[in-house]
């Protein structure tokens, strides 16, 4: 080998190594970085309870929410929800659009408790004053009349949670299953009656959030 030759040997082997150097620093930094993250996020105790309200709030819809962790994966929640429009909503929902509801329901977290995706299984009751044609199954029926009942209802619900911080976070979810209603028919004219006690059953979606949440 000419001295030239191992010249630019040496030149190359230096660059290599300092390359080498500088891209183990800097995915060290990166992964130094990524820890403290998630330290700052998830370290010291765990999150043992959260408090939920639906972003729905602001048109006058209060859900309510709050979730108990019984275990790294597994959490328990009570939810509630209110609606109170006797007149209807805009030119949205005709006619009176009155419900109290509430659930009980446990959730699953493959990754811990409020973070990432969730299943678990709902349990729910309402009594109301309303149009099924509220309901998107049914949208556009029941044009002047409305109905007053009541329902039970159990399924599965599923989520996910975003941490933003420690203390906060946003989360999705819908739920549904099967429900078993009850309920008498009133004309919207004059509010007299158009059926007795009736009842309808089926499968079907019947509640969803964009829940702003506040833990610790």
């Amino acid at each position: 080998m000419t001295p030239n030759h191992r010249l630019t040997a040496l030149i190359v082997a230096a660059v290599t190594l300092m390359t080498s150097g500088i891209s183990s620093s800097y995915a060290s930094d990166r992964d130094s970085l990524r820890l403290a993250r998630q330290e700052r996020l998830f370290g010291g105790e765990p999150v043992k309870t959260a408090v939920k309200l639906n972003a729905a709030a602001v048109a006058g819809i209060i859900n309510p929410a709050v979730e108990f962790r019984v275990h790294k994966n597994i959490t328990v929640g009570l939810e509630g929800l209110g609606v109170f429009y006797p007149k209807g909503f805009a030119n949205i929902i005709k006619g009176p659009a009155v419900m109290a509801m509430t659930f009980v329901e446990g959730r699953y977290y493959p990754i811990e408790s409020f973070r990432g995706f969730s299943v678990g299984p709902n349990i729910g009751f309402s009594a109301w004053t309303l149009s099924k044609g509220v309901h998107p199954l049914y949208w556009g029926t029941y044009a002047d009349q409305y109905q007053v009942g009541y329902n039970f209802m159990f399924g599965l619900t599923i989520g996910y949670a975003f941490t933003l911080t420690k203390h906060w976070g946003i989360e999705i979810s819908v739920g549904g299953g099967y429900q078993a209603g009850f309920y008498e028919g009133h004309y919207q004219s004059d509010g007299s009656m158009y059926i007795g006690w009736n009842g309808s059953s089926e499968w079907l979606p019947y509640k969803a959030a964009v829940n702003i949440v506040y833990k610790w």
